[in-house]
C-alpha cells in the first residue's frame, strides 16, 4: 500500500511499521511501534519529540498484544493505518492545501487518536493544541514600511542565467560525489561495516539517477576552474585534519551541504529529482547518526576491563553481595544472565542492579532480552549466536543501547562486526562450569582476534586469575568472568586480583570511529 499524497520521510516510517508487523508477531501496540518510527526517521516529527525530550529510553514498559488483537492481523493493521493517515491529511490541508502529508502531521493524528499516545507526550508538554500550533500556524505575511517594495514578480522563462546555474550545479556534484567517496573507503576498510557501505552504495546509485535526470552531461561544458575564486579562500581550518574521525565528520557535513545545494537549484529545473535528491540528503544525516552512535558506544567501553556475568543461583553468597562487592573492588560491566525469572521478577531485579552499576559508574548490560534491558534503562544488551538479530534488538533499544555477540570463530566475529555489533564475546577460551560446550574455541581464536579485531571484544569461557596470564600472553586485554567471582570465598580479593593483573594491558581499537 502506497501513500502518494505522503512525504518520502512519512512512507518510510508507514512501510517500516508495515514491514516490522509482518516480519514479527506483534508484542507492542501499533501506537507505540509508529511513536518509535517517527523518533527513528529524520524529519520535522523527530526534531519535535526530541525538542521535548522524548526519547526511546522514556517509553513505558509495553504490554504484550493478544495474537486476536486489531494489531496482529494485516486487515487491522491496514484500518488503523489509513484512518491515522486520513486524520493527517486533514491537518496538512489545514496548514497548507498545496503541502503533503509529513511525519509532522503523522505525529499530530497520532496524539489525537491514541488517548494512550496523548497523556505520555503531556508529560513533556507536547500537546495537540501546541502541535497545531506548531504546525498549522500560517507563516506571518512581509510587513515593511512600503508595501509595494516588498511586491516580488515571479521569475519568467530565460531570466536564469543558465551557465552559472551549471557552475553551481556541477561544483556541488562533485563535492558531493567526493565526500561520499571519503566516507564510504573509511567504512569498508576502517569500520568493515557492510550494512553502512551498503547504505552509502543506495545513496551515490539514487544521487546518481537524480543527476542524470537534472542533465549532468550538460554541466561540465560551463566548468572554470582556473577562474573559480573558492580554492582562494580556504581556511586554515579546512586544510588540516587531527584525526580520521575529523575526517569524516568534516565529508559528511560536505555531503550534506552539497545536497542541499543541488536539491534547491535542481527545483529550478524539474521538481521530482530535486526531491529524490532531498530524500539522500535524510538518508545521510541517518548515516552520521549511525556512526556517531558507534563512536559513542566505543567511548563507553574503552576503559572496560573487567566483565562479571551473574546468574543467581551460580552466587555462593547473595546476587546482591556478590555484585556490590565485585563493583566496590572494580569491575567495570555488570551482566544480569538469568533464564528462570518471570519478566515481572527480571525487570524489579534489574532496577535494583540499575540503582548499583549507576551508583559505582558501572555498566549493565541484560543478557538476551532487549525489551527488559529498554525497561529497566540498562546500557544495553548481549546476545548469543541463536539469540535475535542485532537489527531486530536495535529496533527495540534504540540508537544508543550496547549490543554485545558472543562469537566462537573469526567469521562469527566478522558477521557480528558487519551487522551492527558494538563489542563482541570471543570464547569459550577454556572449559567453563557456566555452559556446556562440545569445542572450545581456545587461545588460537584469542590471538586471531587480537590480531584482526579492532571492535572491543572480551575474552570469555573458564578464565581464572590463574589462567589469566596466558590469556594476556594471547593478546586479550578484556575479560568477561562468571563462576571465578561467583562462586569465590572471597569474591573482594578475587576481582582485586583480575584488575592488578589487566591494569598494564592496553587496550586497542578504542578512540575512533
Amino acid at each position: 500500500m502506497s501513500f502518494l499524497h505522503l512525504t518520502a520521510g512519512a512512507e518510510r516510517v508507514l512501510a517500516n511499521l508495515r514491514k516490522h508487523s509482518q516480519d514479527h508477531l506483534p508484542t507492542t501496540p501499533l501506537s507505540w511501534r509508529l511513536l518509535s518510527g517517527l523518533l527513528e526517521e529524520e524529519g520535522h516529527a523527530a526534531e519535535l519529540l526530541r525538542g521535548a525530550g522524548i526519547t526511546p529510553a522514556a517509553f513505558p514498559a509495553m504490554p504484550d498484544s493478544s495474537s486476536d488483537s486489531p494489531d496482529a492481523n494485516s486487515t487491522g493493521i491496514l484500518d488503523w493505518q489509513r484512518t491515522l493517515v486520513r486524520r493527517a491529511d486533514r491537518y496538512a490541508i489545514d496548514g497548507n492545501a498545496d503541502s503533503m502529508t509529513g511525519t509532522e502531521h503523522l505525529l499530530l493524528a497520532l496524539i489525537s487518536l491514541e488517548p494512550v499516545i496523548a497523556e505520555f507526550c503531556e508529560r513533556f508538554q507536547l500537546t495537540a493544541g501546541w502541535l497545531e500550533e506548531a504546525i498549522l500556524e500560517p507563516s506571518p505575511p512581509l510587513i515593511g514600511p512600503d508595501e509595494a517594495l516588498l511586491s516580488i514578480a515571479p521569475a519568467g522563462h530565460g531570466t536564469v542565467d543558465q551557465a552559472a546555474m551549471a557552475r553551481i550545479l556541477d561544483a556541488s556534484a562533485n563535492r558531493c560525489r567526493e565526500g561520499l567517496r571519503v566516507i564510504e573507503d573509511y567504512v569498508r576498510f576502517h569500520l568493515n561495516d557492510a550494512v553502512l557501505q551498503r547504505a552509502l552504495k543506495e545513496i551515490r546509485h539514487q544521487l546518481t539517477q537524480a543527476l542524470r535526470h537534472l542533465g549532468q552531461e550538460r554541466w561540465i561544458r560551463s566548468r572554470d576552474s582556473l577562474q573559480d575564486v573558492g580554492p582562494s579562500s580556504t581556511l586554515t581550518t579546512e586544510r588540516a585534519r587531527g584525526s580520521l574521525v575529523d575526517v569524516i565528520r568534516a565529508n559528511l557535513k560536505r555531503v550534506q551541504e552539497s545536497l542541499r545545494s543541488l536539491e534547491e537549484y535542481g527545483k529550478l529545473i524539474d521538481a521530482e529529482p530535486a526531491q529524490r535528491i532531498a530524500e539522500c540528503r535524510y538518508r545521510i544525516y541517518t548515516v552520521e547518526k549511525t556512526m556517531e552512535t558507534r563512536l559513542l558506544n566505543r567511548r563507553r567501553l574503552e576503559t572496560c576491563r573487567l566483565y562479571l556475568l551473574v546468574t543467581a543461583a551460580g552466587c555462593r553468597y547473595s546476587p546482591e553481595i556478590t555484585i556490590r562487592n565485585a563493583l566496590e573492588k572494580g569491575v567495570d560491566i555488570i551482566q544480569i544472565r538469568e533464564k528462570q525469572m518471570s519478566d515481572r521478577e527480571l525487570i524489579a531485579y534489574g532496577q535494583q542492579v540499575r540503582e548499583w552499576t549507576t551508583a559505582a559508574g558501572a555498566l549493565l548490560i541484560i543478557n538476551d532480552r532487549p525489551d527488559i534491558a529498554a525497561a529497566v534503562n540498562a546500557d544495553g544488551v548481549h546476545l548469543g549466536q541463536e539469540d535475535q538479530d542485532v537489527s531486530s534488538a536495535r529496533r527495540i533499544l534504540g540508537g544508543t543501547g550496547l549490543i554485545g555477540v558472543s562469537t566462537h570463530s573469526l567469521p562469527q566475529a566478522e558477521q557480528a562486526l558487519f551487522d551492527g555489533a558494538d563489542y563482541l564475546g570471543v570464547g569459550p577460551v577454556f572449559q567453563t562450569a557456566t555452559k556446556e560446550f562440545t569445542e572450545y574455541a581456545g587461545l588460537e581464536y584469542v590471538q586471531q582476534a587480537a590480531m584482526r579485531l579492532s571492535i572491543p571484544w572480551f575474552a570469555i569461557g573458564g578464565i581464572t586469575t590463574r589462567n589469566l596470564k596466558a590469556l594476556l600472553n594471547a593478546g586479550a586485554t578484556r575479560v568477561a568472568v562468571s563462576s571465578a567471582i561467583c562462586q569465590a570465598p572471597d569474591p573482594r580479593g578475587v576481582t582485586d586480583e583480575f584488575r592488578r593483573q589487566l591494569a598494564p594491558t592496553s587496550l586497542p581499537g578504542d578512540g575512533e570511529l
